[in-house]
């Protein structure tokens, strides 16, 4: 099997599994109990938030945990919702837990403007200095976009925000960026940041909101006051533990990233030849690769490789069941040429033979398809 869907979910290690498994069976204990044992992983649930928080280059502020980054990026857009709100801007490239968040706000009442993207898929930061205004309270735009990779520019969107705006709440999505590319908030400014733990090799059911320690959260899930009265509900300490194992085997992120970088370079030398267009900006991560291949459907380039146990998709995994694709579109690919996109999503366990053998089965394939059609 060559596993190319790492953008939509990743295997958790054995480290990660095996973490897992001791605070399922051993270390079992609830950590709100009284007693020692309890005491102990409550102790230890602090000291995960502390661990990311140092990994996310926080200084000050909390972390949520959260079943999924989906929930993560609703508690950071419903939590700060105030009846005063006049006006959020969002980006049109935001992952499906933003972008519909953003029209229920619509259906609120509250005045939501969407920043177009450039052709590159990178948002139009003119578009967004000339959205931005003093009646903007909050503003999300997602950090790498999951369809493309393109890695947009958080620091210059926080620099525009304190000319037009500075009062307003800066939350971004994180899950594609963190453990691929450097996250440092304090340099970037934004005030909540979503990562996500099945993206890097940790399990699924776990993810986690930062919250800068001046934003003030209204709690989505009501009970007993866990998570700083923010996430009521008993922590999920096995996936919490895991999760912090899996960060740790992060191992050297620029490292990763050439490497990364050299599996993407190979596959996309290699199908040159077919003519298939790419999705990306100079600013991109490795990890994901968006290409159209004129005149063939790309559900139908899946599964032909999906039958040679090649796994890719045709964009994220959350839209699947959606027709279209409103990224791409918001990049300027016209209908027809959006139906023949896939994307290729690389990790670090990748090998350049898996990549050789992938791209040339890929090229193999699109020309077979072609020669059937017509």
């Amino acid at each position: 099997m060559i596993y190319l869907d790492n953008a939509s979910t990743t295997p958790m290690s054995q480290n990660a599994l095996k973490t897992y498994e001791e605070y399922a069976t051993k270390n079992f204990f609830n950590p709100s109990a009284v007693y020692d044992k309890g005491v102990k992983i409550g102790k230890e649930i602090k000291d995960a938030k502390e661990h990311l928080k140092n990994m996310l280059g926080a200084i000050d502020g909390d972390i949520i945990f959260t079943a999924s980054a989906t929930e993560a990026n609703n508690l950071a857009i419903f939590g700060c919702i105030k009846s005063n709100f006049k006006k959020v801007v969002l980006s049109s490239a935001e992952h499906a837990s933003v972008y519909y968040v953003g029209k229920k706000l619509e259906e609120q009442g509250i005045m939501v403007d969407y920043c177009p993207l450039q052709e590159n898929g990178e948002i139009d930061y003119d578009a967004l200095e000339e959205i931005l205004d003093e009646n903007t309270n909050l503003i999300s735009i997602i950090h790498v976009c999951n369809e493309t990779g393109v890695i947009n520019d958080l620091k210059r969107i926080n620099e525009i925000r304190n000319r037009k705006c500075k009062n307003a709440i800066f939350h971004a999505d994180g899950v594609q960026a963190f453990g691929k590319i450097n996250v440092n908030l304090s340099y970037l400014g934004v005030d909540m940041y979503t990562i996500s733990s099945h993206k890097i090799f940790g399990p699924k059911g776990v993810a986690c909101l930062y919250v800068k320690k001046s934003i003030k959260l209204k709690p989505q899930i009501l009970g007993g006051g866990q998570e700083n009265n923010i996430r009521s509900g008993t922590e999920n300490v096995p996936a919490i533990m895991s999760f912090i194992t899996a960060t740790k085997e992060i191992g050297d992120i620029k490292h990763n990233f050439d490497y990364v970088q050299q599996l993407r370079n190979t596959f996309i030398d290699n199908i040159k030849d077919t003519g298939a267009k790419i999705n990306q900006s100079e600013n991109n991560s490795p990890y994901i690769l968006s290409l159209c291949f004129y005149g063939v459907n790309g559900e139908t380039l899946l599964h032909m490789l999906e039958q040679k146990q090649i796994y890719v998709s045709t964009g994220s995994a959350c839209s699947s069941h959606r027709s279209g694709n409103r990224v791409l579109s918001a990049m300027n690919i016209s209908p027809k040429d959006v139906k023949g996109c896939i994307r290729i999503s690389f990790s670090k366990f990748n090998t350049i033979e898996e990549i050789i053998t992938a791209s040339t089965t890929l090229k193999n394939c699109y020309k077979e398809l072609v020669k059937t059609l017509r």
